[in-house]
């Protein structure tokens, strides 16, 4: 019997650490969904022009934050345009940011930028969790500009 209630107490174990697992996944956007929210702000773009169009993402339109996914901009001279989590960021200039461990990310996403897109993989600090975690852009470069949008690689 003290066998059968020990299974028990372990299964009810995994099974509460699983959960909150699985919770934090659907909170996190998926690579597919990261793509998808940087063709709409392609559209957006399109159908818009760039001055209206980056004005909505820099005021935060809710249309393009989804869960822990937002869009980011870059211009022609590789100045961030756009940043619809933190405008604070417009302005910046993109090849100079660096990740937690030390590489040039932002050089990486002007660069390696394609107008088919690209994934660009580097560190950040995860609002989720509070740690440097893994991350991946999806990048577009569209006309004068650069889209994207990460997803944080955690388990």
């Amino acid at each position: 019997m003290k066998a059968l209630g020990m299974m028990a107490l372990v299964l009810v174990t995994a099974i509460g650490l699983a959960v909150p697992a699985a919770a934090q996944q659907a909170e996190r956007g998926t690579a597919e969904e990261a793509q998808a929210l940087v063709a709409r702000a392609i559209d957006l773009i399109e159908r818009l022009g760039p001055e209206v169009g980056l004005a909505a993402l820099n005021a935060q339109d809710p249309r393009f934050i989804d869960r822990d996914l937002y869009i980011f901009v870059i211009g022609a001279d590789g100045t961030v345009v756009a940043q619809n989590a933190d405008p604070s960021r417009v302005g910046l200039d993109a090849r100079e940011l660096v990740d937690a461990a030390g590489n040039p990310y932002g050089a990486w996403l002007v660069e390696r930028a394609t107008p088919e897109g690209v994934w660009i993989d580097y560190v950040r600090n995860d609002p989720l969790t509070g740690q440097d975690e893994p991350k991946s852009s999806w990048v577009v470069r569209h006309g004068d500009y650069i889209f994207g949008c990460g997803i944080y690689k955690v388990p």
